[in-house]
This record gives structure tokens, sequence and C-alpha cells, in this order.
């Protein structure tokens, strides 16, 4: 008559005895300590970041209205010229496959000179200079 076997299975320990963590078990708690503290880091970053939020949203309004004012104040030709060369630049940067986003910041300043073209009244000479045009209203 055959014998039978049994073992009987303990966590890790073959002996079930206190031994050396399992290796695996060690790095696991070490990925788990380093996420925690990039996690740390993180919420750190993030906090210092909507600390600063409203300065940079108040100087990006800044820019903006003085770069709108400096757009109202050229001439039509020369935001012609402007939106004509802005244009050229990232059709061509387009046609040799640069980055995207290369291309749309060389465009950028294209809309915002045509739109000032767009908001100007249509009575207006586009051979006028604007300050002269702004002093006859």
């Amino acid at each position: 008559m055959a014998t039978e076997k049994t073992s009987e299975r303990t966590n890790g320990s073959a002996t079930g005895k206190d031994e050396p963590r399992n290796p695996v078990v060690g790095a696991m708690s070490t990925a788990q300590e380093a996420a925690q503290a990039t996690a740390g880091a993180v919420r750190s970053a993030a906090e210092t970041a909507a600390d600063r939020l409203p300065a940079a949203v108040a100087t990006a309004q800044d820019v903006s209205r003085d770069t709108a004012r400096t757009l109202d104040e050229l001439p039509d030709q020369a935001l012609v010229i402007g939106t004509s060369f802005s244009l050229g630049l990232g059709v061509g940067l387009f046609m040799t496959g640069s980055n995207r986003l290369l291309v749309l910041l060389a465009v950028a300043p294209a809309a915002a000179m045509a739109a000032t073209l767009l908001n100007r009244e249509g009575g207006e000479s586009a051979t006028q200079p604007r300050t002269a045009r702004g002093a006859a209203r």
C-alpha cells in the first residue's frame, strides 16, 4: 500500500520560523515607499503652482492687453505684412515637417494680426496710417 505524503504550506517560510524577508516583498515595500514620496512631492508642487496661479493669470492678462493695444496702433500695411510673413513661416514649417507646436507658434501672431485687421472699421482707407485715422475720429 502506498503512503500518502502531505505537506503543510506556510507564508514564505519552509520551516514556519522567522527567516529573512523574501526579496520580492522587500522590493514591493521599497516601491511603495518611493510612490508615497513621489505623491508627496507632486502634492507639494501642485500647492506651489496653485499659490502662484493668480499672479500668472494677472500677468497674462496684462501682456495680452498691451499686445492688443500695440496691434491696434499699427497701420494696416504693417498688419498685412506681419500676417503674411507669419502665415508664410507657418506654412513653410508645416511643409518641411516641423513639430506641430512650432507651426502653431509661428501662425499665432498671424491670427492676432488678422483679427485686428478684421475688427477695424471698413470705411477707413488701408493706406492711411492708423494714428492719423484715430485722430480724425
